[in-house]
């Protein structure tokens, strides 16, 4: 069972402490704006939640979202990730996305991980399913 957290246009943070983890989910198109709003949120969230719960894991559910900005992309690969881990997070999911552009995006957010080499240990999923599992198992 999920207990929702925060929401936006577009957006939502949720928790699932079966993990412990919080699921970003965002639909449609999202202003820039209202992102960072919500990834900022994210951070306090996952401070709390270490705090609650000694850990806690991430999951960002763009299945239905729509393309977001080169900024965008760019700051949550250079400032968010590293805030994230510095805030408690270890292990981050992403649930890819079925439009095409922003499948671009992930990968341009994949690629700056990569080269930034932070310490997040990121993988991708097909489903938000196959994400919580993964977590679930190296979450133990």
């Amino acid at each position: 069972m999920t207990t929702r957290l925060f929401s936006i246009d577009g957006g939502s943070l949720d928790f699932d402490a079966s993990v412990p983890c919080i699921i970003a989910t965002y639909s449609g198109f999202v202003l820039s704006e209202d992102f960072r709003r919500q990834c900022e949120e994210g951070l306090i969230q996952i401070r709390k939640k270490v705090a609650e719960h000694g850990k806690v894991a991430w999951i960002t559910n763009l299945t239905k979202s729509e393309i977001f900005t080169d900024e965008d992309v760019k700051w949550a690969a250079e400032y968010w990730n590293t805030n994230a881990y510095t805030s408690g997070l270890v292990y981050y999911a992403v649930v890819v996305p079925e439009n095409m552009f922003t499948a671009i995006n992930l990968d341009e957010y994949m690629e700056a991980h990569r080269q930034s080499k932070d310490p997040l240990v990121l993988n991708l999923f097909p489903d938000v399913e196959s994400a919580l599992g993964w977590l679930r198992d190296v979450m133990r």
